[in-house]
């Protein structure tokens, strides 16, 4: 089940990476082939970490999860838009990566799992912030490879958790 999670990280980060560079790289020429790149990057992403994860039924929590992800981004972008707060605007890809990704990655129907998950994609939302703050290329270069690896760093340390507590 483990090199099947990673396998599906890896699969996933590699998809979302590729569709946000090219989306960055389309913005400024054509916005709305940009977010498009961007989305069906996304909803393939989800889609792949689903399978690849070995998910019960792969193409339905893909789905769900490709909604999720693409709600995300675009609940996120609009309030980003009308309070005029472009932090807000360029964390949005993160986050809807790491939420996309809770709902993809399997196992989905342990609550503590995705709580630990959920937590894990607030973090790596927070030091995203801050990395746009210092340095906007940076950003661009790391945001899309650290939301799904969080979310597998966050499954390791809640069954590790779960091994100690089995223990005592």
């Amino acid at each position: 089940m483990t090199q099947s999670r990673w396998l599906a990280i890896f699969v996933g980060t590699l998809i979302v990476a590729m569709s946000f560079w090219f989306a960055i790289l389309t913005m400024p020429s054509n916005q709305i082939m940009g977010l498009l790149m961007f989305g069906v990057g996304l909803a393939f992403a989800m889609y792949s970490v689903a399978g690849f994860s070995r998910a019960e039924d792969p193409m339905g929590t893909g789905f769900i999860a490709a909604i999720t992800a693409l709600a995300t981004a675009a609940v996120l972008a609009f309030f980003a838009q009308s309070v005029g707060l472009n932090a807000v605007l360029a964390l949005s890809p993160v986050a809807a990566i790491g939420i996309g990704g809770t709902r993809a990655l399997a196992p989905t129907g342990d609550k503590s799992r995705n709580l630990a998950r959920l937590g894990a994609t607030v973090a790596v939302v927070v030091a995203m912030y801050f990395v746009f703050t210092v340095d906007i290329t940076a950003y661009g270069l790391i945001a899309p490879l650290v939301a799904l690896p969080a979310l597998g760093i966050a499954d390791r340390l809640y069954d590790r958790g779960r091994e100690v507590v089995a223990e005592q």
